[in-house]
């Protein structure tokens, strides 16, 4: 028994001893008339009361009551459920004649969307306590992210209601347009939640996963900054990617081998152009980058790049080197310089992209029902993937500071035509 029904029905027997008790003064005053009897009596019934008083409020007030029913019911019920699966866990300790679980505390927000949860760390569980797939007990609410407060006594977990839709859906290219202007020049939206800095991307999914649609949408949002955007799209498939690139930007859109290596070398020059330009502007300004002077950023999108990989691995050595010292200098050194490269795969793992040149890539993206492999390649091994089954354009993200652990994310619906939003959006 948890230490609260423990306690619970300590007080709950101490009432029914009182009433016990009365009424076994009632028999008596039947052959004894004292007056002392009579208040014995009255003494026991109003103790009994006020014990299940206590007993109600303590259970009202311990699940929040006082903010609501509907509050009141999903605090008890989350957190009954949780404490449950922990028993079954192990990480209940017996003592004498109850079981202690670590404290237990929730809060969420008023349309129940989201929450967080804590728990108290202990010397016994800490270890558990990181490792454990805690979504599992905590029935419509799932793991978003999770980290111990920095005095080490609270593990803190950031909840997300499962049944919530944070997919935003665009019926026109106006509304599309709107949405993105309340967005900074240099951020990216991925759904109502969820916005992130430009960066080095990787977006993984399979056929039918919704991946190709999820970078038009990045695609739209950056032909429709205040800031410009200078593109250069590669598709080695010489399929959407290409078509959208023939309307957008034709002279930086490349398909053949020999196209997309002349395209990385001038993508490679413009970037040292812009670090002897910006090397003087660094000396007034520590730990800068190209957005601190308002500069505009180079955007090299790969699509279906395990084709131009493979394609690579036939090449001459030679040329293999010098391609791939071109992709780790822009990975490298891109940041700063506003120089990114954004890279489409269905897979992801070393036989497909190098994995050094993977892992300096901070925000990934993985879409659909993907292998576990693909999830350990992309995030690592050991890292909690949210349980869920995702629709087309839905799967989980990491990225540095908006999410450090595998978090939700849902690209937008655009119910327009895609290509003639590009070439409209072009000439605006």
């Amino acid at each position: 028994m948890r230490k609260p029904q423990a306690n619970r029905l300590i007080v709950a027997t101490i009432a029914v001893c009182c009433v016990l008790l009365y009424m076994g003064s009632k028999c008596l005053q039947e052959y004894v008339r004292l007056a002392l009897l009579d208040k014995l009596c009255q003494l026991f019934v109003v103790l009994a009361i006020l014990l299940v008083l206590f007993i109600i409020a303590d259970f009202l007030l311990s699940n929040r009551a006082y903010k609501g029913f509907r509050y009141f019911f999903n605090y008890w019920h989350t957190r009954n459920l949780l404490e449950k699966q922990m028993l079954d866990a192990g990480f209940g300790i017996q003592r004498s004649y109850y079981i202690e679980l670590p404290k237990i505390s929730f809060s969420f927000k008023n349309d129940y969307s989201s929450g967080v949860l804590r728990i108290r760390n202990t010397l016994k569980f800490d270890r558990k306590l990181d490792d454990i797939v805690m979504s599992s007990g905590l029935g419509k609410f799932i793991v978003d992210n999770h980290y111990v407060t920095d005095d080490g006594n609270f593990y803190i977990y950031e909840l997300l209601n499962g049944t919530t839709s944070f997919k935003l859906i665009f019926n026109s290219f106006d509304d599309f347009l709107e949405y993105s202007k309340k967005v900074p020049p240099y951020k990216l939206f991925l759904d109502k939640r969820s916005e992130i800095r430009l960066q080095h991307t990787l977006l993984v999914g399979m056929t039918g996963s919704g991946k190709t649609y999820s970078l038009y949408s990045l695609l739209l949002q950056m032909l429709n900054k205040n800031v410009s955007y200078h593109l250069y799209l590669a598709d080695p498939k010489g399929s959407s990617l290409a078509v959208i690139g023939a309307s957008i930007a034709p002279k930086s859109t490349a398909v053949s081998m020999q196209e997309i290596t002349a395209q990385l070398t001038v993508f490679v020059d413009m970037m040292h152009q812009r670090k002897a330009d910006l090397k003087e502007r660094l000396k007034g300004k520590v730990d800068a980058d190209y957005s601190d002077f308002n500069l505009e950023p180079h955007i090299f999108i790969f699509d279906e790049y395990a084709s131009f990989a493979a394609v690579l691995a036939s090449c001459e050595k030679k040329e293999r080197d010098r391609v791939k010292a071109l992709l780790y200098e822009i990975i490298l050194q891109g940041r700063q310089l506003g120089f990114f490269l954004f890279l489409v795969m269905q897979k992801s793992d070393a036989t497909l992209i190098e994995t050094a040149l993977r892992d300096n890539i901070p925000l990934k993206i993985v879409l659909g029902n993907s292998e576990q492999q693909t999830y350990i390649t992309a995030f690592g091994a050991g890292v909690d993937i949210p349980k869920r089954h995702f629709l087309v354009g839905e799967g989980v993200f990491t990225e540095p500071v908006v999410a450090p652990e595998p978090r939700l994310v849902q690209f937008p619906y655009c119910n327009f035509d895609i290509l003639q939003a590009c070439s409209r959006a072009r000439v605006m």
